[in-house]
């Protein structure tokens, strides 16, 4: 008996092993592609706002929120990874402080998300701060390093052009600022007037909104009068006798 049930195991051990091996997967897709529900926690909460007139004065609270997916298992496993994300659309500021009441429709997945849905989201609101946009006219201030070569000099202040931008952004930003310094010029190279176009460095101006964003300097580098350079030396060289006489 013993023997007829070992030979019904092993007879064509090899085709069994492979319809086992088809088995566990079919069951494996099946159990794949049936829906479940799960939650995924610090979901990010951010904000498209479309409203010229307002800007954020402060991150999302809370920042982050758990929604709550349902669809088939490996959907929601690619998108634990990828992380979904909220985006709250807000066309029209009304109030400088507002409550929104989140949607399931922006919960923003990827182009790979369309068998998975968004079913809860708690909590379900997040409160959103706004402060006004001003406009400011601020003088432009330029910055040099080095000397002109010798035999030339600087013959006045840089001219700037325009003297003054308009910095656009939240009054809170714009409260701090008095002047918009430009990056630092080297003028060691220089031999004679010459004009440059500097970009304003708008990572220093992170949030605000400046026009225009170039502005063009004019260094007066003029050669030193013949006179002058003899006068120089001249000078020199006394100093230079006076010392040895002493």
């Amino acid at each position: 008996m013993a023997r007829r049930v070992t030979e019904l195991i092993t007879r064509n051990w090899t085709l069994k092993l492979t319809a086992l091996g088809l088995a566990l997967l079919l069951w494996s897709v099946v159990k794949a592609e049936a829906p479940v529900r799960v939650t995924i926690p610090d979901v990010p909460v951010e904000v498209a706002l479309r409203d010229a007139r307002w800007a954020p004065a402060a991150p999302p609270a809370p920042g982050t929120v758990s929604v709550v997916f349902s669809g088939p298992v490996r959907d929601l496993l690619r998108l634990a990874v990828e992380r979904p994300r909220i985006v709250i659309p807000v066309d029209e500021v009304k109030d400088s402080a507002e409550v929104h009441l989140l949607q399931p429709r922006w919960v923003q997945v990827g182009d790979d998300g369309e068998r998975v849905r968004a079913e809860d989201i708690r909590p379900s609101t997040v409160r959103l701060s706004f402060e006004r946009v001003t406009t400011r006219l601020l003088p432009v201030v330029a910055a040099t390093r080095g000397e002109p070569l010798a035999g030339y000099r600087l013959d006045g202040p840089i001219r700037v052009d325009p003297p003054a931008i308009t910095v656009s952004g939240p009054a809170s930003r714009l409260a701090e600022l008095e002047v918009v310094r430009l990056p630092t010029v080297d003028i060691s190279g220089f031999t004679g007037p010459t004009a440059i176009t500097v970009s304003v460095d708008t990572a220093a101006l992170s949030g605000l909104a400046v026009s225009p964003e170039q502005i063009t300097l004019t260094v007066p580098i003029v050669p030193v009068p013949p006179d002058t350079a003899a006068d120089t030396v001249t000078s020199a060289a006394n100093a230079i006798q006076s010392r040895w006489g002493e």
